[in-house]
């Protein structure tokens, strides 16, 4: 408890810094939100062309879209410290946070916290408002359930990646860029149905990386809609243990690479 305890406190300073100016923080939280919302515009915009993509209509690829960047976005949120941690590995500068009588990872999660990302998460709770307003769903308890469990569950496999891109840097220090494809490139993918893509790419998105969990079968459980990859209903239910698989793999991940570490010009 003393360590949420300090890291809350860490985290307090860095929201009261950022938020000394209130004018940049609104406009940069309103540019974040605004450059999304551009990309569903683009993505409606598709729908003028073509009705339905692989037998989905506008509304329930924007429930995929909404769920994919509303967990992202508050995973990219919690994660910020994590975006220049190649840096701190480069530097030498993450040397100072194991000489400190607490955990490593809270410490660097305590470093940064990005404010302005809060627009872009802003932006995924409102299309996830539309769609769902505009789909007129039949909701039941079940599917209260299931959609805080997609979004929990969402924000975790997302920081999961991100954790496991800052664990790639122990060993290639300016690697971490191609992680990128897995995290921004990730988001990307579940913006859409899995059924659109190639065999091989599904298949990794549901037993590989779990990104389909993200958004995909949690709408699928939604929208009462069967798996059109034939896959048995019970797996529609399945994003909690993906989320908590994945973040084993990260926390076993991050304690390797923290005894690995060897400080800069090693």
């Amino acid at each position: 408890m003393e360590l949420f305890r300090l890291y809350w406190k860490l985290v307090g300073a860095q929201v009261r810094g950022q938020l000394q100016y209130r004018v940049s923080f609104v406009l940069t939280c309103l540019g974040s939100a605004l450059l999304n919302f551009v990309e569903f515009a683009a993505l409606a915009l598709l729908f003028t062309r073509v009705p339905r993509i692989a037998g989905w209509s506008l509304w329930e690829v924007a429930l995929l879209y909404a769920l994919a960047e509303t967990s992202f976005a508050a995973a990219e949120f919690v994660a910020s410290a994590l975006d220049d941690f190649q840096i701190r590995i480069g530097e030498g500068t993450f040397d100072r946070v194991l000489t400190r009588p607490l955990g490593a990872f809270f410490q660097v999660l305590a470093e940064d916290l990005a404010l302005r990302r809060l627009g872009r998460v802003a932006q995924g709770v409102f299309v996830l408002a539309m769609a769902l307003v505009h789909l007129s769903l039949v909701w039941t308890p079940q599917k209260l359930a299931m959609l805080a469990i997609a979004l929990v569950s969402g924000v975790a496999i997302f920081f999961s990646i991100f954790v496991l891109a800052a664990v790639f840097c122990f060993w290639t220090v300016e690697g971490k860029e191609a992680t990128h494809i897995f995290s921004y490139g990730g988001v990307t993918l579940v913006e859409y149905p899995l059924d659109i893509y190639s065999d091989w790419v599904r298949r990794f998105a549901t037993f590989v990386l779990p990104l389909g969990f993200v958004s995909y079968y949690p709408t699928l459980f939604l929208l009462d809609r069967p798996d059109p990859l034939g896959l048995p209903d019970w797996m529609r239910v399945l994003s909690p243990l993906a989320a908590l698989a994945l973040a084993g793999v990260a926390w076993y991940g991050w304690r390797i690479g923290v005894r690995h570490y060897q400080s800069t010009g090693s």
